[in-house]
């Protein structure tokens, strides 16, 4: 038995059950008790029931799982908030509603919803990131198409993050024609003769869609003025925020989330997050990771500020400073050394030039703060490790665990890219979810078979010595799940049943270690949080089935009964 202290009675003790701690040498204990919000002894039942008391608060596990709660380190939640209660915009997302098939069917909702809109309205379309990949007709709509569905409405639709689709009214509404140069980090297509296609890509996408929000105009001219990247803007306010929070978060507590790490890129997102905590209604802990570059936050503001990363506390602390060198790879927007395969003239969108990137990295790492760099193509990440080499031989730190979002740890990690990761104490935070599982297919034919032949190379990354974690896009793309990320470091399906670099499987064990105590060390937690230790946050979830000797298949089906934040029961599985 361990124990913190004797001759007090605990808040809630779990017995009869298989307790998972993740510590160092992966100790299963029977039971656990809590006090105070945190554990305060770990053991077998006898000897966690001498805790009991007359208000102590007994789970019967009967032999159910409990693991520490789990983090999802790379979400836009958010920001994903207001647009979750927000009316205004129709739904086709592939991935939410999958008996959306083919672009008929999109356009077939689109005309049914505007024909119920004012005439003039906008209309605004939710997609999925390589949604036309699945589609039956295999390819993009264009404005055409949309012109057909709504020919009396300005219209668009936004597949994720990284592609936004136009039709004509709505291009001559943000003054877009064949004379419009690109923004910086944007790309404006155009077919054969120069005509816009509709198809805007980064940086090019709020040229439009900052003409529905008020000032937004304004915004765009002041930036194409300046030369710089055009922030986008939207008109909710952090009240707005702060009603959808409620909800978001509840989806994550339902699937044994208990932190994340979340991208926030405006003043309104912190304020609605740091008032929902003020008025005690924060039922997870959040990590935030603010967008410093095209973004309405600068790294000026806590360059000026002086507040260092692992400011705040346990429940929202300041992680990472956040900003994206290349496009999005649900875009193809990702920068890469060689072209798509069906895209011969694109090898993608930087967003960052490099000598830029070396500079604002070189302050951050200076001012003691983590980086947190978006860098998914091959030519991207050489472009941070150069940065960051740069930065750490100008003034060393042996402890920054500056992280690289998406990038290596996805595919194309060659010996020597993992050896200088190893050698400046990266930490790579890569996509299994959304890359392998939901996306695996289409990958393998834009980027083909060679660029994907180690793709998630987890079992690669970890022999390698490296810490990684996982974050997956959540929630505007994917919900958030990470028992189904478990399942996908261990089973590496893809959405259609294909295999993918097989040889890269993990442990189930490793699996649970990348979602827990190494999302924890991302964040400086690890001596707080990430494991069922003496003296931890008592950040739990009970999970029906135990992942451990389940059959691998059937882990992401796994029902989580209780989540557990700081010793209070934040979800309950209502059995039906």
């Amino acid at each position: 038995m361990l124990s913190l202290s004797v001759g007090l009675f605990a808040d809630l003790v779990m017995v009869k059950g298989k307790v998972v701690t993740v510590d160092g040498k992966n100790t299963v204990a029977q039971a656990v008790a809590v006090r105070d919000g945190r554990i305060v002894r770990i053991g077998t039942t006898k000897e966690i029931m001498k805790l009991k008391g007359k208000d102590t608060r007994i789970i019967d596990l009967k032999g159910r799982t409990v693991l520490p709660g789990l983090t999802d380190a790379h979400v836009h939640m958010i920001s994903s908030a207001a647009r979750a209660l927000d009316t205004r915009w129709l739904d086709c997302r592939d991935l939410y509603h999958p008996e959306i098939k083919s672009l008929e069917d999109i356009l077939e909702r689109i005309e049914k919803y505007a024909q119920k809109q004012p005439k003039g309205s906008w209309i605004r379309v939710q997609g999925s990131p390589m949604q036309p990949f699945r589609l039956k007709e295999r390819r993009f709509p264009n404005k055409h198409d949309l012109d057909k569905a709504a020919p009396e409405h300005p219209a668009f639709i936004y597949f994720g993050a990284h592609v936004t689709v136009a039709n004509t009214m709505a291009l001559k509404m943000a003054n877009i024609t064949r004379h419009t140069q690109n923004p910086i980090g944007g790309w404006i297509e155009k077919d054969a003769s120069g005509e816009p296609t509709g198809i805007l890509r980064e940086k090019a996408q709020p040229f439009l869609t900052n003409l529905l929000y008020p000032g937004g105009r304004e915004v765009t001219e002041d930036h194409l003025k300046k030369n710089i990247p055009i922030p986008q803007v939207s008109d909710y306010t952090y009240q707005d925020m702060k009603r959808g929070v409620e909800g978001v978060v509840q989806k994550c507590l339902e699937r044994g989330c208990t932190t994340v790490h979340d991208v926030v890129a405006s003043p309104e997102e912190i304020r609605a997050y740091h008032e929902t905590l003020k008025e005690g209604k924060l039922k997870m802990r959040i990590v935030l990771l603010p967008r410093v570059y095209e973004s309405q936050i600068k790294a000026d503001t806590f360059l000026n500020l002086g507040a260092l990363t692992g400011f705040g506390n346990h429940w929202l602390k300041i992680g990472g400073m956040k900003m994206s060198i290349d496009g999005g790879i649900t875009g193809c927007n990702a920068a890469f050394y060689e072209p798509y395969l069906h895209e011969p003239d694109n090898r993608g969108v930087i967003r960052i030039p490099q000598e830029v990137l070396n500079g604002l990295i070189s302050k951050l790492n200076k001012a003691g703060l983590q980086c947190a760099v978006h860098a998914i193509g091959d030519r991207a990440f050489d472009m941070i490790l150069e940065a960051y080499e740069k930065a750490l031989a100008e003034f060393p730190r042996k402890d920054h665990r500056h992280r690289i979002e998406h990038g290596p740890g996805n595919w194309l990690c060659t010996p020597e890219r993992l050896q200088r990761m190893k050698k400046m104490g990266i930490v790579p935070v890569p996509n299994i979810g959304l890359n392998l599982y939901y996306l695996g297919d289409t990958m393998i034919e834009v980027l083909g078979a060679r660029r994907m032949a180690k793709m998630c190379p987890f079992k690669m990354l970890l022999k390698a010595g490296l810490r990684l974690t996982n974050g997956t896009d959540a929630p505007g793309y994917i919900p958030v799940d990470p028992l189904r990320e478990i399942w996908a470091c261990v089973v590496r399906r893809s959405l259609q049943g294909k295999k993918i670099a097989t040889e890269e499987s993990i442990s189930v064990m490793d699996a649970i270690r990348i979602h827990t105590i190494n999302a924890a060390h991302a964040e400086f937690s690890e001596e707080a949080k990430g494991s069922i230790e003496l003296g931890k946050l008592a950040d739990l979830v009970v999970l029906a089935e135990d992942p451990l000797t389940i059959k691998p298949e059937k882990i992401k089906d796994i029902k989580v009964d209780y989540t557990i934040v700081d010793g209070r029961i934040v979800y309950q599985r209502t059995k039906r």
